[in-house]
């Protein structure tokens, strides 16, 4: 298994690709494991907090997995390009569901509305937060609570010392709670 792991690290992207496609799991691996460090530091460049990050890589790496087929590999883009693409559009989605603006995607920390701010923005943005209060009011109580504290800004430490629970078991929860979010806003999607 390790001969067979080191020796597809050793093969280029798109016929790595080829093997996932045909259903090799190793391969599947070879290709996660190529792209996670590099996805994450991506994220982290364009202001993704590196707890999020880590978050964001996963859900990007899934799925580039799953549109494994939709890469075209005469489209001119590199296959690396590509899944950065995925991953840069998967951030973009991840805050819009938190309610983040788009400044902060620039790397500016203002959480406020902005000054050119019309009745209808301001409208927009009320019913964003009504949708997320409604996707989040379908979790369980714990995970509303411990999102809610990760929202607030408190850091991952100390939300496990308040809730009396380990560091894992807090990144844990919190990367789960996002994942049913997800997959709420989803299913909302397709109603």
């Amino acid at each position: 298994m390790v001969k067979r792991t080191s020796k597809l690290s050793g093969m280029d992207d798109l016929t790595l690709r080829s093997l996932v496609l045909a259903g090799d799991e190793v391969a599947s691996s070879c290709l996660f494991l190529r792209y996670q460090n590099e996805i994450k530091t991506f994220l982290v460049s364009r202001g993704c907090q590196s707890d999020d990050a880590d978050d964001v890589t996963i859900m990007s790496l899934l799925k580039i997995l799953k549109s494994l087929d939709t890469y075209d590999a005469n489209s001119g883009a590199s296959f690396r390009t590509w899944a950065l693409t995925i991953a840069k559009h998967t951030y973009i989605d991840w805050c819009k569901m938190y309610n983040l603006q788009v400044a902060q995607l620039q790397g500016n920390d203002s959480m406020s509305v902005p000054d050119d701010a019309t009745p209808e923005t301001l409208l927009i943005e009320k019913e964003r937060q009504a949708y997320f209060v409604s996707l989040l009011g379908q979790l369980s109580e714990y995970d509303q609570k411990i999102l809610l504290m990760k929202g607030a800004g408190m850091k991952y430490e100390e939300i496990a010392t308040e809730l009396g629970i380990s560091l894992q078991v807090v990144k844990n929860r919190i990367h789960q709670a996002k994942i049913k979010l997800v997959a709420l806003s989803e299913d909302v999607r397709k109603d």
